[in-house]
């Protein structure tokens, strides 16, 4: 009798899967409703820009037949003069999905160990035990951010991969200057280190590092960024690292030969210029925020400080079946368990969406 777990592999059949957030069509079908807010995955709720856009459409039109451009070079050379860089600092791939998976197709072998955060993006598990490396959680600290000394101490020769979320998601809490140096300071060469900065756009506190200096003297220094997030096109999936050349021309045997589509590699181009949707995204954002904090707080939610387009709620009571509840009303959050407390990470949506979460917050909470 065929037994599919006698030829897979252990630790594909012992992994955890990745479940993204609950898509609207898959709601709309569960539940026959429409109109649906979906502030579960932190996506643009303006979309991508109108330059972005009509990039991808002229692409498609007269492209669309022709295998993409393999190593993304336009991208890789706009991005460089953007940061003062060269082109080979520069990795593309499928979105930062993709870019983690080829950080562990690339240097994870069995016996490695990878270090992060218990409370953080849950790809850097999936990768670690899809490539049968040992994954290490360091408890957060009370305030939901990073122990970076607790990552520090748990470092071993058998250390690879250390991954940090700055902003951390879920969390949205930042690690600072200083414990970034700390960090790089601390961990040998040995090991990689990933920096994570999807959110990066959104960050405006002075205390936020500016890592991508870094690696001019830290080698081992990897800094993620997206085009998902500020840039609005995740439906299309463009994510990059920025690193020493020698990574990226590692990491570039291991890639697939045609990672990024045209439209892809059109629209993240596109995008770069827009700086009128990048400001109007942000002051959006900033404003919202404040105003969704406030009012959350009023429920007797308390609500994590958040540098990004998203916010950490936590409940202060059982969650019991609210969130299933939220959905019939047209709703999707992401809920979390941590430490026997319930949380949403409830996405900054249009105005529109955010009065809407509060009218039913308020509907269900009486």
């Amino acid at each position: 009798m065929f037994n599919i777990e006698k030829i897979a592999r252990p630790c594909i059949t012992q992994g955890h899967t990745y479940v993204p957030g609950k898509p609207i069509e898959e709601v709309e079908k569960e539940y026959g409703i429409t109109n649906i807010a979906k502030l579960a995955s932190n996506e643009n709720p303006f979309g991508a820009s109108k330059m972005a856009l009509e990039a991808m459409i002229e692409e498609m039109r007269t492209r669309i037949h022709l295998y993409p451009e393999s190593s993304c070079t336009l991208l890789r050379e706009k991005l460089a003069d953007l940061f003062g860089l060269n082109p080979w600092n520069f990795f593309i791939d499928n979105g930062l999905d993709g870019v983690i998976t080829m950080i562990g197709l690339t240097f994870l072998l069995p016996d490695d160990e990878v270090i992060t955060s218990d409370l953080t993006f849950p790809a850097y598990r999936n990768i670690t035990q899809k490539m049968g490396a040992k994954y290490i959680s360091i408890p957060s600290k009370d305030d939901f951010s990073c122990d970076i000394d607790g990552i520090i101490q748990a470092v071993t020769p058998n250390t690879k991969i250390v991954f940090i979320c700055n902003p951390n998601n879920p969390t949205g809490t930042i690690i600072g200057k200083d414990a970034f140096a700390r960090l790089m300071n601390a961990v040998p060469d040995t090991a990689l280190v990933v920096s994570d900065e999807a959110y990066f756009e959104f960050v405006q506190s002075t205390d936020y590092p500016d890592t991508i200096p870094y690696i001019a003297t830290y080698p081992n220094l990897m800094v993620l960024r997206t085009f998902s997030k500020l840039m609005g096109i995740a439906g299309i999936r463009v994510g990059y690292a920025v690193a020493d050349e020698s990574i990226v021309k590692m990491m570039m045997k291991a890639r697939e030969p045609f990672p990024v589509n045209r439209a892809a590699q059109a629209g993240a181009l596109a995008s770069l210029e827009d700086k009128a949707f990048f400001s109007k995204v942000l002051e959006h954002t900033k404003a919202e925020k404040e105003f969704l904090r406030e009012k959350l707080t009023q429920f007797g939610f308390s609500v994590a400080e958040s540098h990004t387009n998203f916010l950490f709620v936590r409940l202060n009571r059982p969650a019991e079946n609210l969130y299933e509840k939220m959905l019939a009303e047209g709703i999707i959050v992401r809920p979390f368990s941590y430490s026997e407390e319930d949380f949403f990470r409830i996405t900054i949506g249009t105005t529109e969406e955010n009065r809407k979460l509060l009218s039913v917050f308020a509907k269900l909470l009486r």
